[in-house]
């Protein structure tokens, strides 16, 4: 089936289970914030003649899957910060915001009044969790690099006239190391920065920023092999110390998915002119692949959800593949299973089945056996 090309960012599901428990600040306050951010970087970075090229020697380094060789880290100085906002902060944005929304879904008694971004960069997570949670009171970034925290503060300025970001604590620390000191917070997010660390320092960044959480923290890596990998020991160890896993899994369960499939969701989100320059890409559109978890001081409200893809659409049923407490299911919901059916033909890959489909899944494999057409 072709797939849809959108007009407007989707960061999360349109299914209407999972929008009957959407926080206050949901996909819509997404989108709005999505488009706050455009265009601040609008205003903020200017497409040089060498921006691509930036870019690109950029994408390279984090695709060689390595973590940087030298004491900083891929992005050092004014240019490559720019490189990455334009390229990759929307993308940041997208990827984060979807996980955090599903976080929010899995606790909706929650509201963090604090925040904790550690690797911060130029503040995409933050941007997310401002528009999903907008009671946030006090926020703190850290990063190593102070030309990302420089132009994250710009960014902030041109784009960000209230809300957290206008009075956040911007400060320079590297939280992989030992000692490393962060404030505490309701709500801790670490975007894409396992990959850049070594095993040791990846485990001591997971210790310190659960040591930091006082409710939720929410890591969230590419959706690759390696990401997910990345995200597998984090969830292990969190688990090992305590934390209550509450998305995207539905529970303390040891995680069913492994290789040669690995656990991933896809972030869809339009390209502005900027960033279509930047990489020099003539789609308007993108899909980041993202691997997450959010660990909770709390037990959640864990579901089960799709996973491994898109369902599977055949005439009158569709195939899903589930992610349950007993493992994974792959049951088929047709016409003559009523609710689950008309629930089950609008899920989208990574939402929440909600509970009709539940009740389905339970008495399988009393469900339909799948058969190739």
């Amino acid at each position: 089936m072709a797939e849809r090309q959108p007009s407007k960012l989707h960061v999360a599901s349109s299914n209407l289970v999972s929008r009957s428990i959407d926080p206050a600040g949901g996909p819509d306050a997404l989108r709005l914030a999505a488009l706050r951010l455009r265009t601040a970087l609008d205003r903020t970075i200017r497409p040089t003649p060498g921006l691509a090229d930036d870019v690109e020697a950029l994408s390279a380094a984090y695709r060689a899957g390595t973590p940087p060789t030298l004491a900083h880290g891929f992005v050092h100085d004014e240019r490559t910060a720019a490189a990455y906002a334009a390229a990759r902060m929307p993308a940041t944005f997208a990827a984060v915001g979807r996980a955090l929304l599903e976080g929010a879904r899995a606790m909706p008694g929650e509201a963090p009044r604090s925040l904790l971004d550690i690797g911060a960069g130029t503040g995409a997570a933050t941007w997310a969790a401002g528009a999903i949670w907008p009671g946030l009171e006090t926020v703190t970034l850290v990063d190593r690099e102070p030309a990302m925290l420089l132009l994250g503060r710009r960014i902030a300025a041109a784009g960000a006239a209230e809300g957290p970001l206008a009075s956040a604590d911007w400060r320079l620390g590297t939280a992989g190391t030992a000692g490393a000191d962060l404030p505490g917070a309701d709500l801790v997010v670490a975007g894409y920065v396992l990959g850049e660390l070594d095993d040791s320092s990846r485990s001591r960044l997971v210790e310190t920023a659960w040591a930091a959480t006082r409710g939720a923290l929410v890591i969230v890596e590419p959706g690759s092999p390696a990401g997910f990998a990345r995200i597998l020991a984090a969830r292990e160890g969190l688990i090992a110390a305590g934390a209550a896993i509450v998305a995207p899994c539905p529970g303390n369960v040891p995680c069913p998915v492994r290789g040669p499939a690995w656990c991933h969701f896809l972030a869809r989100l339009d390209r502005s002119p900027l960033q279509r320059r930047a990489k020099g890409a003539e789609r308007s559109w993108e899909d980041e692949p993202f691997s997450y978890v959010v660990a909770s001081r709390a037990p959640g409200r864990p579901a089960p959800r799709v996973v491994l893809g898109r369902p599977r659409h055949r005439p009158g049923r569709v195939v899903l593949r589930v992610c349950t407490a007993d493992g994974l299911a792959e049951p088929t919901i047709s016409r003559r299973h009523g609710a689950a059916w008309q629930v089950a033909r609008d899920l989208e890959w990574g939402d929440r089945v909600g509970s009709a489909v539940a009740n389905r899944l339970a008495a399988f494999p009393g469900v339909d056996t799948p058969a190739e057409t």
